[in-house]
């Protein structure tokens, strides 16, 4: 005879409002508190979602492997999405999703990653010699100029000037409104700013998918706009917007988050700042080619490390299609189910003094994070792993080699970076950093 399935414990919080201040405060916090009172499972509300946290690897590999068809990432997002990046690659299922991801293939194969890298590093180089021109310069906007400027050549095959300002604004108003309580638009408000950014972005590419479709481009917008598969299926204009939009965003919003992370975790640990630039003198170029970034590890393990840390999305949710269980507890068709990068990747039984900044533990010697495949998940995991992970990857390393090569990064002794999580995360003080030029 099976046994009853047990009932998850939590608390909904305050009438109405459930958690939402909390998670929005700090959802990472949040996480912390309602672990310590119920385990690794149990349900709280935020957002106006009632939400399953499942707080383990094996939650997390449960929920993403999802080996059984438990779970929909499209219903789960769209609570939050669907106006604003409606049928973005994550916000599919299935066999769709399988076709869709298919399709946007050709963008991030090795041949289009080699002339990535080639595009960014003169602009890369180019930009950091002009920074630290301040005793304190502010981090966080300058990276996030940067990272929209190599968008928009590499995804779009464009500088942006007049327009620079008005689609960085419409990013972040897309992103701010993707948190906001009241999802219903007037006076301005934060999602009412939100849906005029989509409206902006979507007339933008638009305008320009007919000419990037007879073109030979290389960007990853003539790419995608072309894209297609052995029996002649492509994508609609509308899907070609929808993707770029999504595709700029998290090109934008989540290497902006990273980048922070490491910069400031380089100007608290000097020693690793040193090991990096070793590397780079060894490798003996100007520019770092696509064909060393395999000798640039140093880098590498600096770069999971503060992902492990700081991880720029602060959940993952799915909503289950049918009831299902886990670990003898009932999940009901319908309930959103959450994970948390941030929570697992800090775990003690994992991570060998976790909050520690040791990117040494991911080195091959050590590898705590092969311990459990799902302990450290800064990409998601299954089919719905972060496309452009690589790409991410390739980016981060470019800033890392010319930053370095030019300056020192320091803080003030007693700094600690005030970390916002939620929705993308980000320093909340813009991150002063003093660059000193070696």
């Amino acid at each position: 005879m099976t046994a009853a399935l047990k009932q998850i414990p939590g608390e909904s919080g305050l009438p109405l409002l459930g958690h939402s201040l909390k998670f929005i405060k700090n959802c990472n916090n949040l996480y912390d508190e309602m672990h310590a009172k119920y385990g690794p499972v149990y349900y709280n509300e935020y957002l106006t979602t009632r939400a399953v946290n499942l707080l383990s690897p094996e939650g997390n590999e449960f929920v993403l492997l999802d080996r059984a068809g438990n779970f929909s990432s499209r219903m789960a997002w769209n609570m939050s999405l669907k106006a604003l990046f409606p049928n973005g690659l994550m916000l599919r299922d299935g066999d769709e999703h399988r076709l869709h991801r298919r399709l946007m293939g050709a963008p991030f194969k090795t041949s289009a990653l080699a002339l990535y890298v080639d595009t960014m590093n003169p602009d890369i180089a180019n930009t950091v010699q002009t920074w630290a021109k301040q005793d304190t310069f502010l981090f966080y906007p300058a990276i996030k100029q940067l990272t929209l400027d190599l968008a928009a050549k590499i995804f779009l095959g464009e500088t942006l000037q007049e327009e620079a300002q008005d689609i960085n604004k419409a990013f972040v108003d897309v992103v701010d409104a993707s948190m906001v309580v009241v999802r219903y638009p007037f006076l301005g408000n934060k999602y009412q700013r939100g849906l005029e950014g989509r409206a902006l972005l979507e007339n933008y590419f638009a305008a320009r998918i007919s000419q990037k479709r007879s073109s030979n481009d290389t960007d990853m917008f003539a790419e995608i706009s072309r894209a297609e598969v052995e029996d002649g299926t492509t994508f609609s204009d509308q899907d070609v917007i929808d993707h770029m939009i999504f595709l700029m965003m998290a090109a934008h919003d989540t290497t902006t988050s990273s980048i922070s992370s490491i910069c400031y975790a380089l100007a608290k640990n000097p020693i690793w700042q040193q090991h990096i630039r070793e590397e780079a003198k060894a490798i003996g170029a100007q520019q770092l080619s696509y064909d060393n970034m395999a000798n640039f590890d140093a880098a590498g393990l600096v770069l999971k490390e503060a992902l492990r840390l700081y991880p720029p999305l602060p959940m993952i949710p799915r909503m289950a299609i049918k009831d299902c269980e886990f670990e003898g507890f009932a999940i009901k068709k319908g309930q959103h189910v959450h994970v948390s990068p941030y929570f697992t990747q800090r775990l003690p039984e994992i991570w060998s003094n976790p909050t520690k900044f040791d990117p040494l533990r991911f080195s091959k010697e050590r590898s705590e994070d092969k311990i459990h495949r799902h302990a450290w998940i800064p990409f998601g995991g299954g089919a719905h792993k972060c496309l452009g992970l690589k790409f991410a990857e390739l980016q981060v390393k470019l800033v890392l080699f010319h930053l370095l090569k030019k300056y020192e990064i320091s803080v003030d002794p007693d700094y600690e970076m005030p970390y916002a999580p939620a929705p993308i995360g980000k320093p909340s003080d813009q991150l002063p950093l003093k660059l000193t030029r070696l």
